[in-house]
């Protein structure tokens, strides 16, 4: 099961394929504002985080040959960032062994140590992000289905389980809920996972070790942005246009599942917003100097 990308995305991602510099210039502009937040956030300057966003742009560049359409291409990038920040951070602690899991998606390959054939790799690879493809979209439906039944407690809770590792009685206490009504959602949500995979290549017997925090299903789950709203859902938040649900599930993903992600598209959107009105402003100044003269032409009225 494939996660098909967007018109616009598939477009893009075509057009660079073949050089064209227009596309390649729409990517940059699309996504350079929240993956510079997400960098500046853990970084001590702009420069560095500059620098990471221009790298991380780099690594795009040298993986499209083998990009995966299965992923986002936010989310792609998303991952090419946070590998390209590991890279930074380990080169500043001289001396240490460097792993396979800080390596940037463009020098992964090079990595590999092994006796193991080539085709095997290929097979194995390919095999295993074909199970991923279909968890996280049976993943993906489920969030959604929450979203338009109006469940949104449902995914908070198990938000609080598989994001921040809270056992059942601390999502009770937090929620004010019984710990049976809780145990109760991870049994019909672990049921309807099962359903929604059953007939993919992520099929599997689910068990409440699945919504540990630890757990393979929690790390994909961070690391694929699984529960992240849209970029124009925030962008409605910030506008106070969406309803009481969707802001307190919007509340608790970025304040309290502290979504790093959503944090960057904020502070991009924010970013946004002034630059706008810096326009804006400019715009009014302009406007005001090249007419400002004609008020002492305008006709004498009787």
């Amino acid at each position: 099961m494939r996660v098909p990308l967007d018109e616009a995305e598939a477009w893009l991602i075509d057009a660079v394929r073949k050089g064209d510099s227009d596309a390649w210039n729409e990517v940059i502009q699309r996504y350079q504002g929240r993956l510079f937040a997400f960098a500046r956030r853990r970084l001590t300057s702009a420069a560095e985080a500059e620098d990471i966003v221009q790298e991380t742009f780099l690594g795009l560049l040298r993986s499209l040959p083998t990009y995966d359409a299965s992923r986002s291409l936010e989310t792609y990038l998303f991952a090419i960032v946070r590998n390209k920040l590991s890279d930074h951070f380990r080169k500043l602690q001289k001396g240490q062994r460097q792993s396979l899991d800080t390596l940037g998606l463009d020098q992964a390959s090079d990595a590999w140590l092994s006796e193991e054939t080539p085709s095997r790799y290929v097979a194995r690879d390919e095999r295993i992000a074909a199970q991923r493809a279909a968890l996280v979209a049976g993943l993906r439906k489920w969030v959604d289905q929450c979203r338009t039944e109006g469940r949104f407690q449902e995914l908070i809770i198990i938000e609080m389980l598989v994001v921040l590792g809270m056992r059942n009685k601390e999502v009770a206490a937090d929620l004010e809920l019984s710990e049976t009504a809780v145990a109760g959602v991870k049994f019909r949500v672990l049921e309807r996972w099962r359903k929604l995979t059953e007939a993919a290549d992520a099929a599997h017997e689910w068990t409440e070790a699945d919504l540990a925090e630890d757990s393979t299903v929690a790390r994909i789950w961070r690391e694929e942005g699984v529960s992240c709203p849209k970029r124009s859902t925030l962008g409605r938040y910030l506008l106070g246009t969406l309803d009481d649900d969707w802001n307190t599930y919007i509340e608790f993903h970025i304040d309290g599942a502290r979504c790093e992600r959503c944090q960057a598209n904020f502070d991009d959107l924010r970013a946004e917003d002034q630059r706008d009105q810096q326009a804006h402003q400019a715009l009014r100044e302009r406007c005001f100097a090249s007419s400002v003269g004609f008020l002492s032409k305008r006709p004498e009225t009787h």
